[in-house]
Formats: structure tokens, C-alpha cells, sequence
């Protein structure tokens, strides 16, 4: 085993990326990940880990190198900062307090309510001296409200490329939307999962936010790679089209 993998494996261990649920919780579609059956848990095979995560970043560089969006998911309490954490390093467009139904499948509601919430964004600029103080409260709240149950899908002008989604099993409206209108689905996947609908299943433990944390270090440090990819052939063709 070279270093590099041993390295790799010393910071699944470390993070507990491989620790599943127990046995009487496993998903049967999930068990051509399991490494080992313990007292306790289910300990997923770490190499499926970074066969299934490397194939993922790969894609996701693919997509941001295109220019693709990537809308990242994770509502669960544990997850919601390092979901606005990451989606931000990349500049994507995220959703960490509660999937808005309709999201994805009714995404001309989508993009009138991201107008909404623009217009509100106006007011406040350009007619906020001359409201009242019960107005002014009135527009506050509202656009706190449009803000947190959005997220920042204001990035969003149509659909995105992929949906990445931290906890599958919590997230399956979002799972539901994104097979539904066609976009690719990248997912972390713990033992008591169904892995079989995603496009880019990455299993792993989803319940300890630094194995969440771990996994979208990896997602998003491949985004970049593409974004930066991108931006360089943008360059080099705005100079050969100024020669």
C-alpha cells in the first residue's frame, strides 16, 4: 500500500467517514459497500469510499468546467454550516434551512419568487427613506423570510447542471425533484440508504459533521479546479480573438 493511500485511509478512520449504522438498519442495497458487520455498526469498505467519491469530484470538475451550476443540499442541523461553508468557497448556490417544494419542478415559481425578493432588495435602496416604520418592518420581514427559506438559489437563472445532496435519505424531495426534471445527482450515502437512484452515490457516514465536512472538502476542491480550468480557457480565447 503506497503512502498516499494510507494517508487517505488514516483520515477515514480519523473522521469515522466509514462508520455506518447497525446491521438492522442497513438498507440491502447498500450492502455491496459493507466492509464488516461489528457488535455495533456496520463499518463501510473505505476503498469503496474513494473509488465512489474520486469518481464524483471528477464529475463535478467536468461540470464546473462547463459552467455548469451546482446546488448543494443539506438541511440537517449538523450540516447547515458546513453546507453555507463549502457552496460559498465555489460560489454555488445552496439550500440549508428547508426544501421549498416545487423548487426544481416549477422552476419559472423559482425564479418569480428570486424577482421577489430582487424587488424587495430595490426598495429598500431606493424607497426605504420614505416608508413608514411599520413598512419598513413589514419589507424586513418579509425578505428575511424569502431569504432563509431560499437560501441563495437568487444564483440560480435556470436549473443547474447537478444537486449535490448531503444526506440522501432526509433529502428525498430534493432527490425526488432533481430525477424528475433531469438533473445529475451526486449523494452521500450512509448504510441505511438506498444508493440506486443516484448518479454519483458517495457512501459514507452522513450523521458526523466532519465526515460530511470531509467529503465536501473533496466535492468542492474539484468544482474548483474546474472553475479555475474554465476561466483560463475563457482568457485564452478573449486574447486570441484581440490579436
Amino acid at each position: 500500500m503506497n503512502k498516499k493511500i494510507f494517508k487517505i485511509l488514516k483520515i477515514l478512520y480519523k473522521n469515522k467517514v466509514n462508520l455506518g449504522h447497525t446491521s438492522s438498519l442497513r438498507n440491502p442495497r447498500m450492502s455491496k459497500f459493507i466492509l464488516l458487520k461489528t457488535k455495533n455498526f456496520d463499518i463501510i469498505n473505505p476503498f469503496k469510499i474513494i473509488k465512489y467519491k474520486l469518481r464524483a469530484q471528477k464529475f463535478l470538475q467536468k461540470c464546473s468546467s462547463l459552467g455548469g451550476t451546482i446546488l448543494f443540499v443539506g438541511t440537517k442541523k449538523q450540516l447547515k454550516k458546513s453546507i453555507e461553508k463549502y457552496a460559498n468557497k465555489v460560489n454555488m448556490p445552496y439550500i440549508n434551512y428547508k426544501w421549498p417544494a416545487g423548487l426544481l419542478t416549477n422552476i419559472s415559481n423559482t425564479i418569480s419568487t428570486i424577482k421577489k425578493k430582487d424587488n424587495l432588495k430595490n426598495v429598500n435602496k431606493t424607497l426605504y427613506k420614505y416608508l413608514s416604520k411599520k413598512e419598513k418592518i413589514l419589507i424586513k420581514r418579509r425578505y428575511k423570510k424569502i431569504n432563509k427559506k431560499f437560501g441563495t438559489i437568487f444564483k440560480m437563472k435556470k436549473l443547474p447542471m447537478a444537486i449535490i445532496i448531503a444526506d440522501v435519505k432526509k433529502e428525498n424531495i430534493a432527490l425526488k425533484e432533481a430525477i424528475k426534471t433531469s438533473i445529475y445527482t451526486i449523494g452521500i450515502v450512509d448504510t441505511d440508504s438506498n444508493p440506486d437512484n443516484i448518479d454519483y452515490p458517495i457512501p459514507s457516514n452522513d450523521d458526523l459533521s466532519r465526515s460530511i465536512e470531509y467529503i465536501l472538502y473533496g466535492l468542492t476542491k474539484y468544482i474548483k479546479k474546474g472553475i479555475i480550468y474554465r476561466n483560463k480557457m475563457i482568457k485564452k480565447y478573449e486574447e486570441k480573438k484581440n490579436k
